[in-house]
């Protein structure tokens, strides 16, 4: 049960980050400063069409801080993030970790409790029981990239991009992606576009994300922290133990 009420908060908190409709981006790239995410980058007048690009994401390994912000919600969301190939690796607290592999199309949810034992549940991306970040959703079996202008967020410099992913299963994610020229092209601004899950209703309608990045360091990023456990519980397992319980 106690790993259930762990699936539930995560879903509960993206749930939450639905209600308010409003979603602002926060304030930390690589510095502090006031950009917003409403501001819409430049674009040349008359320019030609703009040529989609398809090739994938390459970041070099890095760490950063995400951090996001919603209006009349919560506060900021401040959390961790490790990048290493298409892997990335978010800790919502130090004690909650979800773990993208996006080679294998699965999500890790990994928890530490007060009393120093641990949980791991493994489910599909398409999956319900995790709450996503911009970052991974830049991941999938086709990406597509088309030059939207150019902006300036807090000083720097980015080239920004309409991007448009294809997962292995078929899911579209669309995302607006500010890359930074000082920070090797890394994103220090995202905004990505959530579709509802089912369960949400037929009334729910989509709504953007937004998310900055700061605290960015390139450094190698330990292969254990990107490692899922030898055993992790198929989240189908723990709805079984639900049924039962009840």
């Amino acid at each position: 049960m106690r790993l259930l009420k762990e699936i539930c908060r995560a879903a509960g908190v993206l749930f939450m980050l639905a209600a308010c409709v409003s979603l602002i981006a926060a304030q930390e790239p690589a510095k502090a400063g006031n950009s917003s995410p409403a501001q819409e980058p430049a674009k040349a007048a008359d320019s030609p069409p703009a040529k989609v690009s398809t090739t994938p994401f390459n970041f070099p390994d890095f760490t950063a801080i995400q951090k996001i912000a919603t209006r009349g919600g919560p506060g900021a969301l401040l959390m961790k993030v490790y990048v290493s190939g298409s892997t990335v690796r978010v800790e919502q607290t130090p004690k909650i970790v979800n773990l993208f592999v996006t080679s294998t199309g699965k999500v890790y949810k990994m928890v530490t409790y007060p009393d120093k034992t641990t949980s791991c549940v493994v489910m599909r991306r398409d999956q319900q029981g995790f709450m996503t970040s911009p970052l991974e959703m830049l991941q999938g079996a086709k990406v597509e990239r088309t030059p939207a202008g150019t902006d300036v967020v807090d000083g720097y410099k980015t080239k920004v991009e309409d991007v448009v992913v294809t997962r292995a299963d078929g899911k579209v994610m669309k995302s607006q992606v500010w890359e930074a020229d000082d920070f090797k092209g890394v994103p220090i601004k995202i905004v990505s576009e959530i579709t509802p899950d089912a369960i949400a209703g037929p009334e729910a309608k989509p709504f953007n994300i937004a998310a900055l990045y700061g605290d960015i360091k390139f450094e190698k990023v330990d292969p254990v922290l990107l490692t899922p456990p030898d055993s992790c519980t198929p989240i189908e397992k723990t709805y079984k133990v639900v049924e039962h319980d009840e």
